[in-house]
């Protein structure tokens, strides 16, 4: 049996996409058949249900914590005693841009271990373009070491596949999409006194937001609203507020901040649509989760949901503001029955194709071929071509 250690930043339930998409890939690679530790430095509480979801997953904090260098130097020893104490097989890194990151892959390649990479859309076109600067210094030094030397990569679609290889890198690429926990719909019975359009995601420039407000103003009708949940990040949801002001929308916007747990399930119970009107994404865990919900879902080619398309549940529209308000206004003219058949299609689409089960599977199988080539090659696996 294999002994596999991820490591990610956060592991917290409150960290957001990369670091709950580390923790339930950890975990689905356990329930597949693999020992995996999961070591981060920070954690959600290990005794939660969410933790236990198989004897052969652990997850622990790093017991060392700041950026000094004896700060770094006692993560580094944590690192390297995970590693030999867990007779590591294989480390896969989740995410970049971290000294803590780049500690583990040293170690791990100190140690002769493999490491594998998921870039978590770090090396997606707009998210280079983000900190130009610092990113170009990282590539040129430590983190471009890094990535050279890495045995695989995991992407999450094929676009993220496309940046990978758009650096130069040549290793095997496995396309593994994120899942989404999909839980048992049960009827519910919410008084709504409007209709309601749901944003859940970082409240960041690279969301789309400021499009989301100037299609609003387009195509807005009575008896429908906007509630954006999440996270502010470098206060940027005063800009978004700003402009709300500036169109007179203030009325039909409501900000709720970061929501987890009950309130977030409240969120996908009270809206009729799911809008993500992003620049880029590497897969749009939140896309997932409301098609689960069975809300039609209205997003941007930044995001590689074509899928929205082929399965007949959603809008997928070109950036920027014309081609969100466009969706939008099919989508807020639509018959409500019509609108509930495009959520139950989306629905059985995550069902089939990213429930975490079957993810954990695939990554298992990806995992058995890096470790022994001369079993054969999985199907999600993509060698460069010469």
């Amino acid at each position: 049996m294999q002994n596999q250690l991820h490591v990610v930043n956060s592991a917290a339930m409150t960290s957001g996409g990369e670091g709950l998409a580390a923790l339930r890939y950890a975990q689905s690679l356990a329930k597949a058949g693999c020992n995996v530790t999961l070591l981060a430095r920070r954690i959600s509480d290990p005794d939660q249900s969410a933790a236990q979801i198989s004897e052969r997953f652990h997850q622990e904090a790093v017991s060392a914590q700041g950026s000094s260098f004896a700060g770094l130097y006692r993560q580094y020893r944590h690192i390297c005693r995970t590693l030999k104490q867990g007779h590591i097989d294989l480390v896969h890194i989740h995410g970049m841009w971290s000294p803590f990151l780049a500690l583990a892959a040293f170690a791990a390649r100190r140690a002769k271990i493999p490491v594998v990479i998921s870039p978590h859309g770090c090396l997606d076109a707009w998210a280079l373009q983000y900190k130009h600067s610092k990113k170009m210094l990282a590539l040129r030094t430590y983190q471009g070491h890094i990535l050279r030397s890495a045995s695989a990569f995991i992407a999450t679609a094929k676009p993220e596949l496309e940046s990978i290889r758009q650096l130069g890198l040549v290793q095997p690429v496995a396309i593994i999409p994120n899942g989404v926990d999909v839980e048992p719909r049960s009827e519910l019975d919410v008084i709504k006194k409007s209709k309601t359009i749901l944003f859940l995601s970082r409240v960041h420039p690279i969301k789309g937001l400021l499009d989301l407000v100037e299609a609003w103003a387009q195509v807005r009708i009575p008896g429908w609203r906007i509630v954006i949940a999440g996270g502010d990040e470098d206060g940027y949801r005063a800009k978004v507020e700003a402009l709300i002001a500036e169109r007179g929308l203030q009325a039909d916007f409501e900000f709720l901040g970061f929501v987890n747990g009950e309130r977030k399930q409240a969120c996908f119970d009270n809206a009729d649509i799911f809008v993500l009107p992003t620049y880029s994404e590497n897969f749009g865990i939140a896309v997932a989760e409301a098609l689960a919900n069975e809300l039609p879902v209205v997003t941007t080619t930044g995001a590689p949901w074509q899928d929205l398309v082929t399965h007949h549940c959603g809008w997928w529209v070109s950036p920027g503001a014309l081609g969100v308000a466009s969706a939008l206004s099919e989508a807020i003219n639509m018959p409500s029955d019509d609108l509930r058949m495009m959520g139950q299609r989306g629905r059985k689409l995550v069902l089939e194709k990213y429930s975490w089960n079957t993810i954990g599977t695939s990554a298992l199988t990806v995992s058995n071929w890096l470790l022994d080539r001369s079993i054969p090659k999985p199907i999600e696996v993509v060698e460069f071509q010469r």
